[in-house]
């Protein structure tokens, strides 16, 4: 639990306060305290901008894969308790036959011909081959998984910093460029929307500037649907947003599009 309530705002904006007590004291704290109402609303006006930001339509066809799939799955049948058989109406076991009396009950296994045998084989090795298939792409999509966990968890850490500032600007060209950022987590989150596409030969680049020059915080990514999280950033530093060539420049080589100060 923390020692300054009013450090929860950003926590309380991404429902990240755990602890039922620590969430009921700011609550309390919240209905006497315009400056914390005044941050929160800025923190969920943020929140939403950034997720409007990596929003993404289903694709087209998603609804009739899934309606066409359904009519193949076969619903549980109801659970219901075993019970054991009832033997009251059996009739009574027939005696056994004498030991030299020839067995007329025996029967002889059918043996599988050997086409059968082959036909098993072939199945096999081709469920062999597709679960093989499968397991790779599931574990390419346990990768994708981490990966967007890993990310959400980078900006979850800088929205619910408690020194946590943010701004938003208006690009060049069109679009909004926002940033939201922290000097104690040492990082600034980078949402964008509606900026220009480019030709695969160009793209955005971010940098941080202050009174030393402009130091590289990477590409936006190609489709610019989701935050950026770039590391290294001071209070002093502005965050800007260039045109360079697809692989980035170790210097910017045209004017920022916007310019933007967390404070």
């Amino acid at each position: 639990m923390t020692d300054d309530v009013h450090a929860l705002a950003g926590a309380y904006a991404l429902d990240a306060i755990d602890d039922a007590e620590e969430r009921r004291l700011f609550e309390s704290h919240l209905a006497a305290c315009e400056p914390c109402a005044a941050e929160l609303r800025e923190f969920r006006a943020t929140t939403a901008r950034l997720g409007a930001a990596v929003a993404e339509a289903p694709p087209p066809h998603l609804r009739g894969r899934v309606l066409a799939d359904i009519r193949h799955v076969r619903q549980l049948p109801p659970i219901t308790p075993s019970l054991p058989p009832d033997t009251s109406h059996q009739a009574p076991a027939t005696p056994s036959q004498p030991p030299d009396a020839p067995d007329r009950t025996r029967i002889e296994p059918i043996r599988p011909k050997r086409w059968r045998r082959a036909a098993v084989a072939g199945v096999a090795a081709a469920a062999c081959l597709v679960t093989a298939v499968s397991v790779a792409e599931a574990v390419r999509e346990r990768q994708r998984v981490e990966q967007a966990e890993d990310a959400s968890r980078d900006v979850a850490s800088v929205l619910s910093a408690p020194d946590a500032r943010s701004a938003t600007g208006g690009a060049k060209g069109g679009g909004t460029v926002t940033i939201v950022a922290s000097a104690s987590r040492g990082r600034v989150v980078v949402a964008s929307s509606g900026l220009e596409a480019l030709p695969s030969s160009r793209a955005y680049q971010l940098w941080l500037i202050d009174a030393d020059g402009a130091r590289s915080a990477g590409l936006l990514p190609g489709d610019r649907s989701r935050p950026v999280v770039a590391g290294t950033w001071r209070p002093t530093d502005q965050v800007g947003v260039t045109i360079e060539p697809a692989g980035g420049s170790a210097r910017p080589t045209t004017e920022p599009l916007v310019l933007l100060s967390a404070t």
